[in-house]
């Protein structure tokens, strides 16, 4: 189990094994808190609210972002996206 700010550089080692990697994302954020790629459907987010009230006003603050634009070519999971990125912060493990 992990818990740690979304900005935070994090990883594992590449799974070697012939059984699939078991992952469930739970995210948390402030109503104010929107996606910096927006919100494709409002209401939808909305009614995931835990607390809090809706707001049409998201919470800025100035924050050295890079934008990971254009969207992947292998878009999908967090791993097929990461599929294609040229700077790896973890080496890549060959199977013994």
């Amino acid at each position: 189990m992990s818990f740690h700010h979304v900005r935070l550089v994090h990883g594992s080692a590449q799974n070697t094994s012939r059984r699939s990697r078991q992952l469930l994302l739970y995210e948390y954020a402030a109503a104010d808190a929107w996606p910096l790629m927006g919100v494709k459907d409002f209401a939808d987010f909305n009614e995931r609210l835990i607390s809090g009230r809706p707001n049409i006003a998201p919470r800025l603050a100035e924050a050295p972002v890079r934008m990971p634009l254009p969207p992947s070519p292998h878009q999908g999971s967090i791993y097929e996206n990461q599929t294609a990125a040229r700077n790896r912060y973890f080496k890549i493990r060959e199977p013994a």
